[in-house]
Order: structure tokens, then sequence, then C-alpha cells
């Protein structure tokens, strides 16, 4: 349930409106930045990036905290989607039409974004090299959104900031869940020893 009415946002939405249609174009978007978008849907887009790096063994704990910042970011940013509530810009509009298929989830802040950062900065911690590779990637598909009609600016901006605070805590998160599963399996050794021992 919102705690914000849609009609909240109505003066912020119009602004922003009237911003991107002076400065950003309206026609049907380039197909490179349409096909980026739609395989960034559901995070496959750095999923499979993140399959990419690690096989190489050397960068696969690298590859493992993109994947754990990329899941952090997605689920904030569903519980904070549904908690503001905000609408999307009209559906009818023409760039907004390329799309194969509409999102139908609120608008703040930018999933595509959140993931799109959280990864990105996860993976520059470990090696700024890749991270400054992939940066690129991620700002195009961060421009996407508004380009595409299906975000307002602001909500590209909050998505960027969630999934910069996702890719930094990326580490110890992936660190705590390391030690945990390390701790569980040297319970089960333990238990699996006396069990042994019993017979």
């Amino acid at each position: 349930m919102p705690i914000f009415a849609a009609s909240t946002f109505a003066g912020l939405n119009r602004w922003e409106s009237g911003l991107v249609e002076r400065h950003v174009p309206a026609g049907p978007p380039p197909t490179p930045l349409l096909a980026v978008n739609v395989a960034a849907n559901g995070s496959r887009l750095w999923f499979g990036i993140a399959a990419l790096l690690a096989l190489r063994p050397s960068l696969r704990r690298t590859a493992a905290e993109g994947v754990v910042a990329a899941l952090v970011a997605a689920g904030i940013t569903q519980v904070v989607n549904r908690l503001i509530g905000r609408p999307r810009p009209p559906a009818e509009h023409p760039a907004r039409r390329a799309l194969p298929r509409q999102p139908v989830t609120p608008a703040f802040p930018s999933s595509h974004t959140a993931v799109a950062a959280a990864f990105t900065t996860a993976v520059a911690r470990r090696s700024p090299a890749l991270g400054a590779a992939l940066a690129p990637l991620a700002l195009t598909l961060a421009y996407g959104r508004v380009r595409l009609r299906v975000h307002w600016p602001t909500d590209v901006l909050g998505g960027a900031v969630l999934g910069t605070v996702a890719g930094r805590s990326a580490q110890g998160v992936a660190t705590g869940l390391r030690s945990r599963w390390s701790g569980l399996a040297r319970v089960r050794a333990r238990r699996a020893r006396a069990t042994g021992r019993g017979h």
C-alpha cells in the first residue's frame, strides 16, 4: 500500500515532463539503446556479465559480489517502489511504445538503474579497470530509462544513489554470507564425524 497518493507527484511530474520533452529526443529510440534496456530486464544483462567474469577464477569473487549487489539493490527497490507509489510517465508516448513489454510497477526509484549502479560499483571496488569498462553500459541504461519515457529523471537519480550504496555494501554482505556458509559446513562436518563414530 503506497504511503503517498498519486496526486502528490502531479506537480513534480509535470515539471520533469517538460524538462525531458525539451531536452531528450522523443522519437523511436536507437536500436542499441532499446536492446540494452530489454537485456537488462530481470537483471539478466548483469547476471550474464557476472557469468562471463566467473569463467576466470581470479574474478569469481568479483562476479559474486556484483551479483550480491544487484540482488540487494533489486530487493530494496521493489520495497521502495511499493511504498512510494509514484506513477510512471504516460504509456502512450511514442518513445515508450518501442518497448516489447510495458513495465507495470511504480516509478521511483528506477530498478534498472539501481541494479546497474550496484553491479558496477561492486565490481569497481574489486577491479577499477573492470568498473570503468562497465560504467558506460550502466550510464547508457540509465539514460535509456528516461529516453524511453519509462522513468522520470529523479527516478533514475534515486536508483543511482540506491544502487551505489548497495554496491558499496556488497563486499560486507558477501563476506557475511560466506562466513555463515562456512560455519554451517563445519557444523555439518562435525555432525557427520560424530555420526560415523557412533556406528
